[in-house]
């Protein structure tokens, strides 16, 4: 069927070649491996470098359909330092179409080029002229007629576009390759499209943007309000950093204005979402640094300001009229009682005189004063109505098979890979979920990515249509392989994104518009069939995995001094934030900062862990055989803590009675603790004291304190206490006596003195 039409095509580039192309031009293309070819092929080699670059650009993103012409833009770039003369350039497109994604790749993308390649059937020849150094030149408005181009007849899919700029002595100075889709209105089944767009801002050293950041990221310019609004209203799926919705809430009535109306731009979008890591933490890192699984945020207590919220009452306790019957003259029995039940009101009076009961008056009960809002919690900062969950996504090229473990045991169920970090079961095209074995991996493919990539970040319309002309031909193949089951594919684009381009809308909306391509949601790729894959491992650069393992370091240090304090969070919320934020993707292109934040978060780990700590005294005495060691032992975190004191003499000269001593530490106070010990023999030993949590890990750093040990003095000090206070008692008793005798002598010599004088007498 195809020998017809592949025997004029023969004809057609006889004829081409040997009437329409200029002598020298033919000559080269026929003589093969004659002086003249070889002569002219160096030549060409040497003038095309990278100081004139040519780019073709279709229109239409690329698309021919029957009757239209072939509408080209051509841009001639001259890097170079002396100026380009005027020349001509040749351009020719393929009849036959490409049938396999390698083809299509190896057209686009050559090793080498020169002026021998071919580049399909000549077209048309258009003057080029004078380029100025460092200038460019655009010629548009070239256009081949659909009756030169003569793909009426000839089946769908895409065709290589070749162009050649040519000096002023025929040679060949540049060459471009594009590729247009001839479409015929043919029936296939499209690839369906899923394009993922990362939302992400600059790094940041504590995990949480303040006011001053939100407002610049947020203003009519900022990196958010670029991101989104290129992506609202879109197909896209957006992968969010919860990072910037936490900050924006966490700043209460402090927060900017323009990020409020972001954050409620976002909700309201009808964006397909799912989050990225807290701050963007790079999973793959972390994992290949040591983490055991992906860090997640703790609290945000810390960064909780009550003043930005209003936590007080809005009403208070007020009467609230409940109705109980009706009146007799039929009016709202919320009528004040005054004038419907006073016995001497004029109604009343009126009456049949009869008085009204307290059921015919409104009766008031109480209403409860609606209770403060509360403070936001870790759980209402981070919520947000996601469409997706569970979705990890490292960046291109870094995860190794270890790597998928990790991931997993945070919960995450799907991967995003690069289809570089990934070795697919088969060679062909296959849809974007595989199974990794117990885990499911999203294949970002890496030429739909690059070129989504391309497009959104053009910075003029020639290089745009260039690269949207590249995309449609490569959506294009992907459908052509396998007309009636379509594939299922995911391009993602890169975390730096929005710096270089604000093309996206519009490379997102060429897309959907394309015959061949349909756009899918990321849910629904994760529900086409997988392929069997394993991963290729591709590790982190070695001085990042440096940093990353020093944070993870630095990040269990923290948790395990937590384990001793009854509220951990108070120590371990603000530490977690930091070691997520530093470990963040946006810290790539700032190596050095890094690794100045990296050792600043090492020295904030060492201090935290010292917040409960022995209070180190002086030297000690112990006497006798029995004795209690005082200690003291500090707490001066903001949570009451639990730990035990246990003790390690050097020598046998001291038993610690009790090993493990239970201490329980107020937040920012001390306690006194008497450890009992056993004196065995007399000497100095060197006690060391640790401080360990219900965990067993432990506290702070030991200390050391010397004790004097005189086990034998107690003894000789009960002796020496013993014999004097019996002298002491035995010596009173005895004066006691013998004064007792000394008055008793002294009155019997008076009584004779006396006598005596009575008888003188």
């Amino acid at each position: 069927m195809r020998l017809l039409p592949a025997l004029l095509a023969l004809v057609t580039t006889l004829g081409v070649a040997g009437a329409a192309l200029p002598a020298d031009t033919a000559t080269a293309a026929s003589a093969g491996t004659g002086t003249t070819a070889s002569a002219a092929s160096e030549a060409a080699t040497a003038a095309d470098g990278d100081s004139v670059t040519l780019t073709v650009a279709p229109e239409a993103d690329g698309v021919l359909r029957s009757g239209d012409d072939l509408d080209l833009t051509l841009t001639i770039s001259n890097g170079g330092e002396t100026d380009l003369e005027a020349g001509s350039a040749r351009i020719y497109l393929d009849r036959d179409s490409f049938l396999t994604r390698s083809k299509l790749a190896d057209w686009l993308e050559p090793e080498t080029t020169t002026g021998d390649d071919y580049l399909g059937l000549y077209m048309a020849r258009v003057d080029v002229p004078a380029v100025a150094a460092g200038q460019s030149v655009t010629v548009d408005d070239v256009s081949i007629p659909a009756e030169r181009t003569a793909l009426d007849g000839w089946t769908w899919g895409a065709r290589a576009l070749g162009v050649r700029l040519l000096g002023s002595d025929g040679l060949q100075v540049a060459q471009a390759r594009s590729s247009v889709v001839w479409y015929p209105s043919e029936s296939f089944q499209p690839t369906r499209l899923s394009v993922a767009v990362p939302i992400t801002t600059p790094e940041t050293e504590n995990g949480v943007l303040d006011a001053a950041a939100l407002e610049a990221y947020t203003s009519a310019d900022g990196t958010l309000t670029r991101q989104l609004r290129q992506v609202v209203g879109s197909s896209a799926t957006v992968a969010v950093d919860p990072m910037i919705i936490t900050s924006i809430r966490l700043l209460g009535s402090e927060a900017p204005e323009s990020a409020v109306e972001w954050l409620d731009e976002l909700t309201s979008a009808g964006l397909e979402t799912f989050p990225l890591t807290y701050a963007d933490a790079d999973v793959a890192g972390l994992s290949q640094a040591g983490a055991p699984s992906v860090p997640a945020p703790t609290s945000f207590d810390s960064f909780v300001d009550e003043s930005r919220f209003d936590t007080s009452a809005t009403a208070t306790d007020v009467p609230s009229p409940v109705e109980t019957g009706d009146t007799s003259d039929g009016s709202d029995s919320s009528t004040s009682s005054s004038g419907s039940g006073s016995s001497d009101s004029g109604s009343g009076a009126a009456g049949s005189g009869a008085t009204a009961t307290p059921t015919d008056e409104p009766t008031a009960t109480p209403t409860e004063a609606p209770s403060a809002p509360p403070l936001p919690t870790t759980e209402s900062l981070l919520a947000f109505p996601w469409s997706l969950s569970s979705i990890a996504w490292p960046v291109d090229d870094s995860v190794v098979t270890s790597d998928v473990d990790t991931i997993t045991q945070r919960d995450y169920t799907s991967t995003i890979l690069s289809s570089s970090n990934v070795n697919v079961a088969t060679d062909a095209t296959e849809n974007a979920p595989v199974d990794l074995g117990g885990s499911t991996g999203l294949v970002s493919d890496d030429t739909l990515s690059d070129l989504v990539r391309e497009a959104a970040s053009a910075t003029s319309t020639d290089l745009w249509q260039s690269a949207m002309a590249e995309l449609s031909a490569s959506v294009a193949t992907i459908a052509k392989e396998r007309p009636s089951d379509a594939r299922t594919m995911l391009a993602t684009l890169d975390r730096s994104w929005s710096i270089d381009g604000d093309r996206l809308r519009q490379t997102l909306q060429a897309l959907d518009a394309l015959p061949w391509s349909a756009p899918s949601s990321l849910g629904d790729t994760l529900a086409a069939e997988p392929t069997d894959a394993t991963v290729v491992d591709r590790p982190e650069p070695a001085e990042r995995l440096r940093e990353l393992r020093s944070l993870v370091r630095s990040d269990q240090q923290v948790t395990d001094f937590s384990t001793a304090l009854e509220q951990p969070e108070t120590v371990t919320g603000a530490a977690r934030l930091r070691t997520l934020a530093l470990s963040s993707n946006a810290w790539r292109d700032n190596a050095e900062g890094l690794t100045n934040e990296v050792a600043d978060a090492a020295i904030a780990a060492t201090e935290t862990s010292k917040l409960v700590s022995i209070v180190q005294g002086s030297d000690q005495l112990i006497l006798g055989d029995r004795s209690s060691l005082p200690l003291y032992v500090q707490n001066t975190s903001d949570s009451a803590a639990t730990v035990f004191l246990t003790l390690a003499p050097s020598s046998s000269r001291l038993l610690v009675e009790e090993n493990r001593i239970p201490v329980t530490v107020q937040a920012q106070s001390q306690t006194r603790v008497r450890v009992p010990v056993q004196s065995i023999a007399n000497g100095t030993v060197d006690v060391s004291m640790s401080l360990v949590s219900s965990t067993g890990v432990t506290i702070a750093t030991p200390a050391v304190v010397s004790i004097n040990v005189q086990a034998g003095w107690e003894t000789a000090i009960t002796w020496a206490f013993g014999i004097g206070f019996a002298l002491l008692f035995g010596g009173g008793i005895y004066r006691t006596i013998r004064k007792r005798r000394r008055g008793a002598t002294d009155g019997d010599a008076t009584s004779h003195d006396a006598s005596s004088e009575d008888a003188v007498a």
